[in-house]
């Protein structure tokens, strides 16, 4: 069952500005690469125990590496092979969305919801992890940047244990798949980038990855570090995945040749800017297309 393989609650419930939070609970596969990629231990082997002890993880490995967007000649057969080849990020994506399809039961009304909100997870991650290894932000930091920002885009998924027949009207109002943080501020109270720090203490997550998503809340006050840098990299991919969700998002992003913004044009920082948010939405989008959606 779930609950003998996934944190408990530590406490019934905690009163804030008139929400009632209580937090669904954590699946242990979620937690156990937390603690791994936080560690930073670069020895695979415990990414490849954690596969090879959940078979849906382990088939969706195989499937993932010998599937055409690798493009291998020969098929894959052997667990600790395909984890090495595919890396901790595509392998730590395919864990944290088991993960969640392992609650699925608890939220079987919503089910497109949740596969949504799993959706903005994972490449709120992805986009986070390829903007930091662009602005050379500091390789212990680089490498939280997955799974702080998986957790980031989770805040979603408490309020929609909390009250999920109203998160789901929210979302149904809006013109995008997922409500925005104003949308949620002012339906709850709270919105998902100040939800997710509580709830990775309540999971009792590893403190680095705890800071960071409590950086990413809120990093206006920050003083300029790498922690800081990872932390509005996770904003930005938050943004970019809930975007990404919608149809031609890559193309939606005008590179700086098409621009008519000449200050932008002008602007070589900007430019960059561009060209790195055009790079990694197409690569997600890419993976999304030739893999499968989330």
């Amino acid at each position: 069952m779930l609950a003998s393989s996934a944190h408990q609650l530590r406490t019934p419930s905690v009163q804030k500005q008139g929400l009632t939070l209580t937090f669904p609970t954590l699946p242990s596969t979620i937690s156990k690469v937390e603690e791994f990629i936080a560690s930073g231990q670069t020895d695979p082997d415990p990414l490849i125990d954690i596969v090879e002890h959940d078979p849906s993880v382990s088939l969706n490995v195989l499937r993932r590496v010998n599937s055409p967007y690798h493009g291998l000649r020969r098929e894959v057969e052997s667990i600790d092979r395909a984890v090495r080849l595919l890396g901790f990020v595509e392998v730590s994506s395919i864990v944290m969305i088991e993960g969640v399809e392992e609650l699925r039961e608890h939220f079987d009304a919503h089910s497109a919801l949740l596969r949504q909100i799993a959706h903005s997870a994972v490449f709120t991650g992805r986009f986070a992890q390829g903007l930091t290894k662009a602005l050379d932000v500091e390789e212990d930091w680089t490498r939280l940047a997955f799974s702080a920002g998986f957790i980031h885009a989770m805040g979603r998924l408490v309020l929609l244990h909390i009250q999920p027949d109203r998160y789901a009207t929210l979302a149904e109002a809006g013109t995008m798949p997922l409500p925005d943080t104003e949308a949620e501020a002012h339906a709850f109270g709270e919105n998902y980038r100040t939800l997710a720090p509580q709830a990775a203490d309540h999971w009792e997550l590893p403190e680095r990855v705890c800071s960071v998503l409590q950086i990413a809340a809120n990093p206006a006050d920050e003083p300029e570090s790498s922690s800081k840098m990872l932390g509005v990299s996770i904003r930005n991919g938050g943004d970019l995945a809930r975007r990404d969700l919608d149809e031609n998002f890559a193309a939606s992003l005008d590179t700086p040749e098409d621009s008519e913004d000449s200050e932008a044009s002008e602007d070589s920082s900007v430019s960059r800017i561009d060209d790195l948010m055009m790079t990694v939405a197409q690569d997600a989008s890419t993976y999304a297309s030739e893999v499968g959606h989330f």
